[in-house]
């Protein structure tokens, strides 16, 4: 992981190539619980239709020096803005748990 500097006065810590394969395998689970927090909560789809919902982190790609947001986990299963960030926290924690700095994106309106 590196620091950089997104734009004037805001460093972030992204991660690097090397880190990759961390990276997939934790999103795969983050986005399990997610989807199996999704489930306990009643499986609602509330909210507005978005696209993109996912759960991101800084990335350095190989070769590159500027930094860019990398989805690790995706909110496929519902529409829903409201539903997806209320069964975000399980796999939130579960990527803190492991070390990983991640943030949940809201995506777009659809």
């Amino acid at each position: 992981m590196k620091q950089v500097e997104l734009y004037q006065g805001k460093i972030v810590n992204a991660y690097t190539f090397a880190e990759l394969e961390l990276l997939v395998n934790a999103g795969r689970e983050a986005q399990n619980l997610w989807y199996e927090e999704w489930q306990n909560l009643g499986s609602k789809d509330e909210g507005t239709c978005c696209g993109g919902k996912s759960i991101r982190v800084y990335f350095i790609p190989k070769g590159k020096r500027k930094v860019e947001e990398m989805p690790i986990a995706a909110c496929g299963w519902v529409q829903g803005n409201v539903s997806a960030a209320k069964s975000v926290a399980p796999a939130l924690a579960y990527l803190a748990q492991k070390g990983i700095q991640a943030e949940y994106y809201d995506g777009w309106m659809d």
